[in-house]
C-alpha cells in the first residue's frame, strides 16, 4: 500500500547542490575540479540512487572533472584502500564524493597518510550522517554530510493507523533527509539519535 524510506537520488543530488554552494562561496567557481566517486555496493538503492544524483549533478558543471569512480563496497577499509589507489593513479583530487560514512573515514585515513589535509586540500562529501560524522566535521576532516535518516518507526506506525482507520496515503512516502556541514554540526549534534 506505501514505501516509506530514503530518495537516494535525491541525497546525490543534495551532495552536488552542497558542493556548488561550498564552491561558488569560497570563490573557486571559475576552478576546475578533479572529483573522485567512491561508490557503495554497486546494485544496492543507495549506491545506483546516489551514483545518479551526483553523476548527472556533476555533469551539469563543464568545471566538475570526475576522474574516476569505484566502488569502496560501505565499508572503511575498502575506502580507504580505494582512496589509496587513487590518490597514487591522480596528483591532484581536489573533491571526494562517498557513497557512506564509512568509506569517508577509509579516504580521511588514506588523505592523512599521503600527508594531505582532509577537509582542506581535499573537499570530502560523505552520506549517511552518522554520529561519527558529526564529529569529524566539527574536527574540519569532513566537509559535508547528507542524510540518509533511518528512524522511519513513528511514521510508519503513523501510516499503519491512517490505513486502519480506512484512511489513504501516498504510494511513496520519502523520510525527511538533511544536509549537514562544518558550520552547524557542532549546534545538531546533541540533537541527533544515532
Amino acid at each position: 500500500l506505501a514505501w516509506v524510506g530514503g530518495n537516494f537520488l535525491k541525497e546525490g543530488q543534495d551532495g552536488v547542490s552542497w558542493l556548488n554552494d561550498y564552491v561558488k562561496k569560497a570563490g573557486r567557481e571559475n576552478e576546475d575540479l578533479n572529483i573522485i566517486l567512491l561508490q557503495g555496493t554497486i546494485g544496492s538503492s543507495a549506491q545506483v540512487g546516489r551514483t545518479q544524483g551526483i553523476t548527472e549533478g556533476l555533469a551539469k558543471n563543464p568545471r566538475y572533472k570526475l576522474l574516476a569512480k569505484q566502488t569502496g563496497e560501505f565499508t572503511q577499509a575498502k575506502g580507504q584502500e580505494v582512496m589509496e589507489s587513487m590518490l597514487k593513479a591522480y596528483s591532484d583530487i581536489d573533491v571526494v564524493f562517498a557513497e557512506n560514512d564509512n568509506m569517508a573515514f577509509g579516504a580521511i585515513d588514506a588523505i592523512k597518510a599521503v600527508g594531505k589535509v582532509p577537509g582542506k586540500d581535499i573537499i570530502i562529501i560523505s552520506f549517511d550522517a552518522v554520529h561519527e560524522a558529526f564529529n569529524k566535521m566539527i574536527a574540519g576532516e569532513l566537509n559535508c554530510a547528507v542524510e540518509c535518516n533511518p528512524l522511519h518507526g513513528p511514521r510508519v506506525a503513523e501510516i499503519i493507523q491512517i490505513l486502519e482507520a480506512g484512511g489513504k496515503v501516498e504510494k511513496i512516502m520519502y523520510v525527511d533527509e538533511g544536509v549537514f556541514d562544518t558550520s552547524n554540526a557542532k549546534e545538531v549534534l546533541p540533537t541527533r539519535k544515532y
